[in-house]
Parts: structure tokens; C-alpha cells; sequence
């Protein structure tokens, strides 16, 4: 299937219905871009997924993939480019360009420099858009990854994923047991944006109280079992990040992604500790201090320090004080109420007796009748 077209043969529309890939490209993409991994095929399902939607998107022009556009136009030639791009990961971009031309005799640097990008984002989950040369559209919500023609497919990565400067305090280093996505959603009521683009991992946006996640864990653990192009302390980390949000084992984890439709909770890895300080983390720590940090908000709604209980005594505490607060005034309303009415029966009673009284005795008619 290496010579199938990666290309649609008609128009990409909305309507379109998208068709999976089969079962021997999804074999020969798999193998040849982690020769060494050891997952089976099925758990490269949401990988794929992404796989096609990485190629819909590309419009040439707004309604059509053009595939005259790109030197590489099957499956087998984007494997070229995976091979070359890794063998010469420390030449700059435009040298492996020059390199790939003896693969594709014909094409024009244009070509090569989009099947080069297109590539990276399939390969390596990042989004590579560079300024000079940008292929497909521009999203709002993904951020680029700028490769300039001088600079080596390594230093692009490495650019990419810098090491942390920042030192948390002691403190606000120490991770509480809580720390999950599930109580993120709930106690802070922030969303998840599940994300491709490895950089966008972690990402918060405040503005809409989003955080942006990686789930292709699959991709991370193949990485490490057949190449170094990623840093394999980045992979590890990325993993441990995904285990301390995801923590396997909780019922409650498990369940929202399995309402979400995410697997990769299921994915075996390399058996590691859940982090418990974030000064363990060197490429996330900034991001993960962040989101830390509004996790530890006092809660901003009565729903929200409902399920706040991080702390029982401070919540056994606040919500007796409520509930006594809450009965005084029931109790306050009730005996004013009581006593309002009282009074009515009161001055209905002296009401009664006096007519009582005026319709016995015809000597006090006159005051009666006042």
C-alpha cells in the first residue's frame, strides 16, 4: 500500500464522509515510522484519525487538496521524507531539501518544502508552519512551530521544548493527591481541548479557561522505542505529565475519558511513580506550576465549594456555619410569622369580646357604636 495515494481524489468537503484508512497503510505507516514499537495497531486509532485530518486540512486551493502542490504524493514517499529528515536530522532544512531532490526528480524545492512540513506534522505531531514557506491554513487555536531554511531539524525541536528556569517555592511545589483533570473540571471548572500539536501540551488559556492536552500517548512511547529525533527526557516527561492528570487506577478518571472516547488511558508504559513535586519536571514545570496554581483558588461558586473537599475540616466547617446561618434565619422568619399572626388572633379576640359585651349590655351601646 506504500504506493497509495495520500491525497483524496476528489474535493474535500464538509459532507464528504471521511474513510478510515485500511488496515495495511495504517501496517506500512506504523512500521516505518516506529520500526521498533511494540503496541499493537489498534491502539494507533485516534493517532490516525488525526493522520487524515492533518491532510484534510490542507486547502489548495479552499475547497481542494491539490496534490500537485507537494513532491510527496503516497504513503511510500512520505516515508522517504521520515527517512531523510531522520538521517540527516542535523543539517538545516534547506540542506535536507537539497538532499530529498535525488528521491523526487522533478520536483521543485517548493514541492519538497511542503512535503517536508506536511511530514513533520505527521511524523512528529508538531506543527510546523514556518514563515517563509507556510503550508495549509493558519489555526486559531494551534500554535506554530517556525522552521527556519537555516536552521537543522534538532535545533527546530529543541527550540521548541526549552528547559524551565523557573524554581517553584517548596510550597507551591509539593503536589496535592487531588491534582487531576477530573477535579480541575469540577472544583475550577476549566475545559479540555484536546490537542495534536505536542507543543500546545499544558497549554492554559485563561481567557476561556481551557487547557489544551496531548493524548497521543501511543506516539510518545513509540518514539522512545525506535528513535531519539524527540528528546527521550521530553517523551518521559510528557508521559509522567499524562500519568499525574490521568492517574490510572481512578475510577473517576477513567470513566470522563471513556465518555470523552479517549483510549490512551489504556496504553501501557513504562512503570513510573506519580510525581509529587513539580520541580520534578523540567520541559512542563512552567505550565504545570500554572495550572497549579489555579487549581489552588479558593473556589469562585456555591456549586464549587460544594465539591471542594480537599480539606474536610475547613468544609465540614464552612457549610455547619451555613447551615446554622440558614436555620437561624428559617427560625428568625417562622417566629416573626408566629408572632405577626398572634398579634391578628389577639385583636380578633378583643374584637369579639366587645361586641360580646355591647349586644348584652344596652348601657355601653353608645361606646360600642363609637
Amino acid at each position: 500500500m506504500a504506493s497509495a495515494s495520500i491525497f483524496p481524489h476528489s474535493p474535500v468537503t464538509q459532507v464528504q464522509p471521511k474513510q478510515m484508512l485500511s488496515i495495511e497503510v495504517q501496517r506500512h505507516i506504523t512500521e516505518n515510522f516506529w520500526p521498533a514499537s511494540k503496541s499493537s495497531l489498534a491502539e494507533f486509532a485516534a493517532y490516525f484519525k488525526y493522520f487524515q485530518w492533518a491532510i484534510e486540512i490542507l486547502p489548495w486551493p479552499e475547497t481542494t487538496i491539490d496534490a500537485t502542490q507537494f513532491a510527496a504524493h503516497t504513503y511510500g514517499d512520505v516515508v522517504k521524507v521520515v527517512k531523510c529528515m531522520s538521517a540527516n536530522r542535523n543539517d538545516s532544512r534547506l540542506v535536507i531539501a537539497e538532499k530529498l531532490e535525488n528521491d523526487f526528480p522533478g520536483s521543485s524545492r517548493d514541492q519538497i518544502l511542503r512535503s517536508m512540513e506536511l511530514t513533520a506534522r505527521l511524523w512528529l505531531t508538531l506543527h510546523v508552519r514556518s514563515r517563509d514557506f507556510p503550508t495549509g491554513p493558519s489555526l486559531s487555536d494551534v500554535r506554530e512551530i517556525n522552521w527556519d531554511a537555516a536552521i537543522s531539524l534538532k535545533k527546530m525541536i529543541s527550540d521548541s521544548f526549552p528547559v524551565s528556569t523557573y524554581l517553584p517555592e517548596a510550597r507551591e511545589a509539593r503536589v496535592d493527591p487531588s491534582f487531576t483533570i477530573v477535579n480541575l473540571r469540577r472544583l475550577c471548572r476549566i475545559n479540555v481541548q484536546w490537542t495534536a500539536n505536542l507543543k500546545d501540551h499544558l497549554r492554559y488559556d485563561r481567557s476561556v479557561e481551557t487547557i489544551y492536552v496531548y493524548p497521543h500517548k501511543i506516539c510518545l512511547i513509540s518514539h522512545l522505542e525506535s528513535c531519539d529525533i524527540l528528546p527521550k527526557d521530553l517523551l518521559h516527561e510528557t508521559i509522567r505529565t499524562l500519568d499525574l492528570l490521568f492517574p490510572f487506577g481512578d475510577e473517576k478518571t477513567q470513566k470522563w475519558l471513556d465518555d470523552c472516547g479517549q483510549a490512551f488511558y489504556r496504553t501501557s508504559s513504562q512503570s513510573m511513580p506519580r510525581a509529587t513535586d513539580l520541580g520534578e519536571f523540567r520541559f512542563w514545570r512552567k505550565r504545570l506550576v500554572e495550572l497549579y496554581d489555579v487549581f489552588n483558588q479558593p473556589p469562585r461558586s456555591i456549586l464549587q465549594m460544594w465539591h471542594d473537599r480537599r480539606n474536610p475540616m475547613q468544609w465540614w466547617t464552612f457549610w455547619l456555619a451555613a447551615l446554622i446561618a440558614f436555620m437561624t434565619i428559617v427560625f428568625g422568619v417562622i417566629s416573626s410569622y408566629t408572632g405577626f399572626k398572634q398579634a391578628t388572633l389577639a385583636e380578633q379576640a378583643y374584637r369579639l369580646s366587645l361586641m360580646q359585651t355591647c349586644s348584652q349590655n344596652t348601657a355601653i351601646a353608645s361606646i360600642c357604636e363609637q
